[in-house]
């Protein structure tokens, strides 16, 4: 190994290398997008590897998708770091870890069941409709997370305010028999797999021992997205020892329905008291104008008084248009981009950002029936996550071109290729 100390502090800016060499132990790194959180955790890792601190193989990294696990190890790789390191999702490093200790024991693996609707519709509600059946797996995946339990659903539901069409009585006892099917079925699905591992360490001294031996420095991006069932498993890896450093920002916390607690990260410091937080607030991906119309949302709606200072060159101003119906705002939307097309200004150089999917299948057919080439495009990474398939593969045949389309490849537009459509 010959990493130089200094050469990986080398690409950060003051803020980022006082948070990748800082001594404190627990750290938060609390930034907005474009700010570089991501580099400094590896750099981070980079240099306590560099000082001597910790151990490749005895390093654990959690990100939220299998994609950001490889972008991970191929920047450590970038910079020098090629030990092998255990990078991965929650759900994969549980799986893994499950994996040996079942051989060890010499037990038979569970079949691992990844698919909740077609099981629940098969084997548990063979009468429910798609679309309630499409519902209770949001149901059931929410409650997981949230450790709610099938006889705790009903009031936890309520309490969330969360709504089911055939109501939180019949999701509770769906819920229970949806247990007793796998169970039955000796089958585990990926929340199963993180609750199995958290009981075996907390069950198993000698198991416990054995994580914590080889997870001695706990890494995780992304904080924002961990939900109570992924927080225990931490808590569970980390014992009573307090190397563990993560990375976050709770205004990109929109996996709230799914069961994340951006709470986790904001009141981090009320359950591990030792922890030093850093804010960054220099961002390097958007202009100052954009920055600033960002802040100004956030600071409207009382999320924060903290405002991002952009490190890009000066651009135009956000404007905001309104119109009064859905018509007028996809005319509206072509002729801008009418207007804006010209010489060095190809429509592969435009993309239009919606909030919902059908939003984006609204603005697709827009653009093509006023001849304006495009195409969807998506961020793979959160549509792999289980939770996410899991209510993708639950969609009807009505659903079905939708499904298609956002689980479709898409190559780099030519200079000349249509506009983007982008799911936000």
């Amino acid at each position: 190994m010959t990493l130089d100390a200094a050469a990986v502090l080398d690409a950060l800016d003051p803020d980022q290398r006082r948070a990748a060499t800082s001594p404190a132990m627990p750290l938060a790194v609390v930034a907005p997008a474009g700010s570089g959180k991501t580099r400094v955790l590896t750099a981070r890792i980079a240099h306590r590897v560099a000082e001597g601190e910790i151990e490749p193989s005895h390093t654990l990294c959690v990100t939220f998708t299998r994609k950001a696990a490889e972008e991970l190890r191929g920047r450590l790789r970038a910079i020098g770091l090629t030990e092998h390191l255990e990078a991965g999702t929650f759900h994969a490093i549980a799986w893994r870890c499950l994996r040996d200790r079942w051989s060890e024991q010499r037990r038979a693996e569970p079949t691992l069941l990844d698919r909740l609707g077609p099981f629940l519709a098969e084997e548990v509600v063979p009468d429910a409709s798609r679309p309630a059946v499409r519902d209770l797996v949001a149901e059931i995946s929410w409650a997981r997370a949230r450790l709610v339990t099938p006889e705790t659903y009903a009031d936890a539901a309520r309490a969330a305010g969360r709504r089911h069409r055939s109501g939180a009585d019949w999701v509770a006892t769906t819920f229970a028999a949806y247990t007793a099917a796998k169970q039955r079925r000796n089958m585990v699905d990926f929340d199963d797999l993180l609750g199995a591992c958290t009981a075996a360490i907390d069950g198993d001294p000698a198991f416990a021992a054995a994580q914590r031996w080889r997870f001695r420095h706990l890494f995780v991006d992304e904080f924002q997205d961990v939900n109570p069932l992924q927080f225990a498993l931490l808590d569970a890896w980390r014992g009573n020892r307090w190397d563990v450093f993560v990375v976050g920002d709770t205004h990109q916390s929109i996996y709230g329905w799914n069961g994340a607690d951006a709470s986790l990260l904001t009141g981090l410091a009320e359950r591990w008291p030792a922890l030093e937080t850093i804010h960054l607030d220099r961002t390097h991906r958007s202009s100052p104008q954009v920055v600033a119309a960002a802040a100004a949302v956030v600071h409207a709606a009382g999320l924060s008084d903290r405002s991002p200072r952009s490190t890009g060159a000066a651009g135009p101003p956000a404007t905001v248009h309104a119109h009064p119906t859905d018509v007028d705002e996809m005319t509206a939307l072509t002729r801008h981009l009418r207007r804006g097309r010209g010489p060095g200004r190809p429509w592969s150089s435009f993309a239009v950002l919606a909030r919902t999917h059908e939003q984006v299948v609204g603005v697709e057919r827009a653009l093509s029936d006023a001849g304006i080439p495009c195409r969807l495009q998506r961020q793979s990474g959160r549509l792999r996550q289980p939770a996410v398939r899991g209510v993708l593969r639950s969609l009807d045949g009505d659903d079905r071109p939708l499904l298609s389309a956002l689980g479709a490849t898409i190559d780099a537009a030519p200079e000349e290729g249509p506009i983007a459509a982008l799911l936000a």
